[in-house]
């Protein structure tokens, strides 16, 4: 018995979108701090007081309480749920045109899977930072908005509007070539792993199920 694959055409598309983009957005919320200390580090000038991780989160709870822990949260959250839509959408497509690709090649099961899914996830790391970069490049912006010399904003709009009179709309893309160099390797490996090792635990399960039944018991994997 092959590993199951579930295609474009047979996904339930609302609960698809809700659950991916669902868990990817609770990640950002559980992580959103660790960004914005990081962040505010990364551009501090020498004669910043808060030189470590500790005395920036002291700052920013002295200063702004929790929310402090926040800025630009809502940016981020606003962008993100488009941005991982696009990015499920064209990782499920892309993976289910790669598979047939590499098909004729008569690969492992393991092996196939692996390619497929690694082709499909640097791809959609491609185009998904054409929605989230100028968030990105937004978010940064709101994270360190007063702390050692950078301008204030009042929300996400002002600073688009800022950059867009400023740079044109070049300026919400600052990075982006830099960032797609950075996440589609990355996403490669990460989802060409992910489906390599699914395939090859449903191999071990098949071999599991085999070894059952030549004892005399009854197992479906």
């Amino acid at each position: 018995m092959a590993a199951p694959e579930i295609n474009w055409d047979r996904l339930d598309i609302m609960k698809f979108y809700a659950g991916g983009a669902g868990l990817f957005s609770g990640v950002t919320v559980l992580l959103y701090p660790v960004s914005v200390v990081k962040t505010r580090m990364q551009v501090a000038s020498k004669d910043t007081a808060e030189r470590s991780a500790s005395s920036v989160v002291k700052g920013l709870l002295k200063k702004d309480g929790i929310r402090g822990l926040y800025k630009g949260f809502a940016t981020v959250l606003t962008g993100t749920i488009p941005a991982r839509i696009v990015f499920l959408t064209f990782l499920e497509t892309t993976k289910e045109a790669s598979f047939k690709m590499v098909k004729p090649f008569k690969l492992s099961e393991t092996s196939q899977a692996a390619i497929a899914n690694g082709i499909a996830g640097m791809l959609s790391a491609v185009v998904s930072q054409v929605v989230y970069t100028p968030i990105d490049v937004i978010s940064q912006k709101l994270m360190v908005q007063g702390y050692s010399g950078h301008a204030q904003y009042s929300g996400g709009l002002d600073v688009a509007r800022k950059l867009i009179r400023s740079e044109g709309f070049r300026g919400l893309y600052r990075g982006f070539t830099l960032s797609v160099i950075t996440y589609s390797p990355s996403s490669a490996v990460w989802w060409a792993t992910y489906g390599s090792s699914q395939r090859f635990l449903w191999s071990l399960a098949r071999s599991c199920n085999g070894l059952f039944i030549l004892k005399g018991y009854s197992y479906t994997a």
